[in-house]
């Protein structure tokens, strides 16, 4: 009896013990979690992937300016092209600095400031919406930009673009690797406002639509002299095709290249000309 009695105290102490590993005992954690009626805050958004974000409402940012030639490109990276030098720096875009009349982008070669606030290169008749900044391995670069695709045809219904200024004197041909343009006239007409009217040069071959098929070459530029490769097109058979036969056979010939502006040129052949603005 007094073994039995001696156990007693035990036992009664075992029944308040819980199991190893569960500090609320069987009947689980004292009410469900998260508490009912509490919505857990959702996990944060993942940050964009890098190269993001770039001005408001862009897909893709451009900027250029003039003394010396440079260039600009904010998408995914920024790609900055010095047409004096040759140099080219390519840097993963980093998170835009909002400021109160702009954005600033700083990596560590590039540093790039977007003022919102008309310009004007002094040597176009082209205005754009920003005033553009750019250090590049610290030095500094002034000229306009805006966001927009440059090879964007003319919406329907749209005015025709004006006419060219006077070639400026004595302004040297530009090179034109890296940089595209819309075709605003063939053998002084101005073409269409639909359609797809436009050039792009990039690393020795040159694109080209004159309303309808691709075409594509190798080119070789000295100086203010053009040549392009033999010719190779798509075959798609559209409604009017008197543009691409004139702007073809204008590429067909080699070619003088001759400055309105640093925005605007015209390429002569013993073919016709073509008048291109880039933008």
């Amino acid at each position: 009896m007094r073994k039995i009695l001696a156990i007693l105290p035990f036992l009664a102490l075992a029944g308040c013990m819980t199991p190893y590993g569960d500090p609320y005992g069987s009947s689980g954690y004292p009410e469900p979690y998260p508490p009912q009626g509490y919505p857990p805050a959702p996990y944060p958004e993942p940050y964009p992937p890098q190269g993001y974000p770039v001005p408001p409402g862009a897909s893709d940012y451009r900027a250029s300016g003039t003394e010396p030639f440079w260039d600009l490109a904010i998408g995914r990276d920024m790609v900055f092209n010095d047409r004096g030098t040759g140099q080219t720096i390519s840097q993963p875009t980093p998170p835009v600095i909002t400021g109160v009349a702009g954005e600033i982008y700083r990596t560590q070669r590039l540093e790039v400031t977007i003022t919102h606030a008309r310009c004007n290169d002094g040597m176009s008749d082209r205005s754009y919406p920003d005033t553009v900044q750019v250090y590049a391995d610290g030095r500094l670069y002034r000229g306009c930009g805006g966001i927009g695709d440059p090879l964007a045809p003319i919406p329907p219904g749209a005015a025709p673009p004006p006419p060219p200024p006077p070639p400026v004197a004595g302004m040297p041909a530009p090179p034109l690797d890296r940089t595209r343009w819309r075709v605003i006239a063939i053998n002084g007409q101005g073409v269409p406002p639909e359609g797809d009217f436009s050039m792009e040069f990039d690393n020795g071959r040159l694109s080209a639509r004159f309303g309808c098929n691709s075409i594509g070459a190798g080119y070789t530029q000295a100086g203010a002299t053009l040549d392009a490769g033999a010719l190779v097109s798509t075959r798609m058979a559209c409604g009017d095709m008197s543009w691409e036969t004139q702007g073809s056979a204008v590429l067909d010939k080699v070619m003088q290249l001759s400055a309105l502006s640093p925005h605007r040129i015209t390429l002569t052949s013993s073919a016709g000309s073509l008048e291109l603005v880039r933008r």
